[in-house]
Formats: C-alpha cells, sequence, structure tokens
C-alpha cells in the first residue's frame, strides 16, 4: 500500500524526493492512511495525522487531513468526497472531536467548504529590516540542527501559551527540523546564563528572510535572533508570520467540528455563564443533526425541543474557535473570540 500510495503522491504533488521520502519515512504509517481501490489500484488516498490542541484551556486531539489526492482519471466522479466520509467515521470512532487541514490550492477552499469545514486559521506577516534591529552580546546564538531534543521543553512551552493552536509533539518537532534542514533554512536558539531565551525558525528566499516561527522572551531577544538570522543568510529584508490576534490576517487552514457534543461540553465546562439552545444541521455527519442545549456548564441533547435558533456544522465550528463572532447569529456573539493558529506545518 505504502509504494501505491507514494506513486500517486508523485504523480499529484511537485514535491523533490528529499521531502517525499522524509514524509514517507518519518509521517506516513499504514495507521494513518486511508485509500479508496479500484481495479487493483490505489485511486485517492490521505493521512489522517494526529495533532493535539490547546482549546478552552485543555489539550484536544485533532486529526489533520495531509496528503488528499486522487489520480487525474477518476477526479470529478465523487472519490475524494467518499474518502472524506472515510476520514470522518475513522475520527467518529477514535473520539477526535475536531479535524484541521490546509488547502494545497486557492480553489480548494470551496472545495472542503462544501465538506463541512470553514476557514478559522489565519496570520499576520509583518515586515522590518536589518538595520532596524538592535542585537545585544548578552545573548548566545547557535544553530539546532537535532543533535538532541534540549530545546524542546521551550518550544513546547511557548507553543502551549497559545490559546486556540495546533500543538507539535517531539516526534513532529524533530520531523520538522529535518524539514528544515532540507529546505536549507535555519533553527536558530538565543540563550543566556545556560537558559533558553528564544528561538527562530527560518529560512531566506529571493534576498528576503522568512520567519515562519519566533518564540522571545524580550524585545532584545527578539532582535538579536532576527539581526544574527539575517546576517548569517545574507539578507536585509525581514518577513515574520505569527498570530493574527483578533484582526484580520491572511487565511492559512481550516477547520470542522466531527463531534459537536464533544466540542460543545469542552466548551460548557470552561464557559459556565453561557446559556444557548439550538437546532445544529450538518450534511455529512449524522450524529450531529440534534438540538443542543448549553447551561450551567453542561450540555444536554433533546431532539423533541423546539428552540428557534438553527446553524450549521461550519457556524459551530466559528462560534466555539471564537472566529469572526460578529458574522454569527446574534446569540452567539457573546461567545469569546479567539485567534485560530497553526504552524510548522508539513503542507
Amino acid at each position: 500500500m505504502k509504494e501505491e500510495v507514494r506513486k500517486l503522491w508523485n504523480l499529484c504533488f511537485g514535491d523533490n524526493e528529499e521531502f517525499t521520502e522524509l514524509y514517507f519515512s518519518r509521517r506516513y504509517n499504514e495507521d494513518v492512511n486511508l485509500a479508496i481501490e479500484e481495479e487493483g489500484k490505489v485511486i485517492s488516498a490521505l493521512q489522517l495525522l494526529p495533532y493535539p490542541m490547546t482549546f478552552c484551556k485543555e489539550i484536544i486531539p485533532t486529526g489533520y487531513i495531509s496528503g488528499a489526492c486522487t489520480h487525474p482519471d477518476y477526479r470529478s466522479k465523487g472519490v475524494m468526497k467518499r474518502l472524506l466520509s472515510k476520514a470522518f467515521q475513522r475520527m467518529q470512532e477514535r473520539d477526535v472531536p475536531l479535524s484541521t487541514l490546509i488547502p494545497a490550492e486557492e480553489w480548494l477552499f470551496d472545495y472542503y467548504w462544501k465538506m463541512g469545514y470553514v476557514p478559522v486559521f489565519e496570520y499576520t506577516e509583518n515586515a522590518c529590516f536589518k538595520k532596524e534591529l538592535i542585537p545585544s552580546h548578552k545573548y548566545i546564538i547557535t544553530e539546532y540542527t537535532s543533535a538532541d531534543h534540549h530545546i524542546f521543553p521551550y518550544f513546547e512551552k511557548k507553543m502551549k501559551e497559545r490559546p486556540c493552536c495546533i500543538q507539535h509533539t517531539l516526534e513532529d518537532f524533530m520531523v520538522i527540523v529535518d524539514d528544515f534542514n532540507l529546505g536549507k533554512g535555519k533553527i536558530l536558539v538565543a540563550s543566556s546564563g545556560g537558559e533558553i531565551e528564544g528561538m527562530v525558525f527560518c529560512y531566506a528566499e529571493k534576498e528576503t528572510l522568512f520567519v515562519s516561527e519566533l518564540f522571545y522572551e524580550n524585545k532584545l531577544v527578539k532582535d538579536t535572533l532576527l539581526y544574527t538570522a539575517a546576517e548569517e543568510m545574507n539578507t536585509e529584508k525581514i518577513k515574520i508570520k505569527s498570530p493574527a490576534a483578533y484582526k484580520k490576517g491572511e487565511i492559512l487552514g481550516m477547520a470542522r467540528i466531527i463531534n459537536a457534543e464533544a466540542m460543545l461540553q469542552t466548551f460548557a465546562f470552561n464557559y459556565p455563564d453561557i446559556k444557548i439552545s439550538f437546532r445544529l444541521e450538518d450534511q455529512q455527519i449524522e450524529l450531529n443533526n440534534r438540538i443542543f442545549s448549553m447551561n450551567r456548564g453542561k450540555i444536554k441533547v433533546d431532539n423533541s425541543k423546539e428552540t428557534p435558533l438553527q446553524i450549521d456544522i461550519r457556524q459551530l465550528t466559528q462560534a466555539l474557535l471564537g472566529y469572526d463572532i460578529e458574522q454569527l447569529p446574534e446569540e452567539f456573539r457573546e461567545f469569546p473570540k479567539q485567534a485560530p493558529y497553526m504552524s510548522l506545518m508539513l503542507d
């Protein structure tokens, strides 16, 4: 199966052989793979990768749709719809309440929208120049190339400080490191007195330093990391990706609730003052088509109860993830705003 899926991957994607080898040796396995076969060959496949996520002060499991592809001869025949339905079923069976993905092309946003996904993950990109930075000799800057795992606890701590954010396990982190090494990027770490004070994940392209992720304890650390990275990669301009922080940014990824009751229960427990009843509509997952009532931190399901408020699965995903609350029915506008974020994904 693995070789068949890899052949399909090579046919559908333009990735170089080094990245493909990294993906299929470190991320792919039969447990995460889902495929449809016809006439003895794989015609469509995807990998359902597990990622933790901070949500309502807790960590929940999510299923990230990766490598979704269909053989050109079988496209526009509903094959991917069948495969996604299998993925939804797999997540239900494994108690994974939320699914995420990054569309590979712009037109795919509309396709995944029809399958119940909604854009919620955004980022902002801010620019600066090396000459504007004030570095300090107080910090020791070293390049990290996966010699050991000593920087992961700091990385994990800073990631978990972000609410509503996709997390990375140690295993996944090491794949990210190897991917940066393949792409001729750099991971620089700032330390002082033996303690890590910051880190930057970056690469250079067209005389610009692109920062994929940046953590720091203060502005001096930030300036020192960025200045050193720009100096080492011979760039003057710097572009930094960061969470959108409640203001409109660039759309990156989409999310979809798989188990509405589970997501609502986690939300209700953490926001016991919110009271609401509504009928949920989900065209793909029948289990979610219910009437839910939230009151005093608990969820009740009562399909016999009448309620004038009706929303679909996309609106509920927005509401619980706190994205674009102003566009939802008035009853949901008291839900807390969030800035859902993901970074360093193998997209």
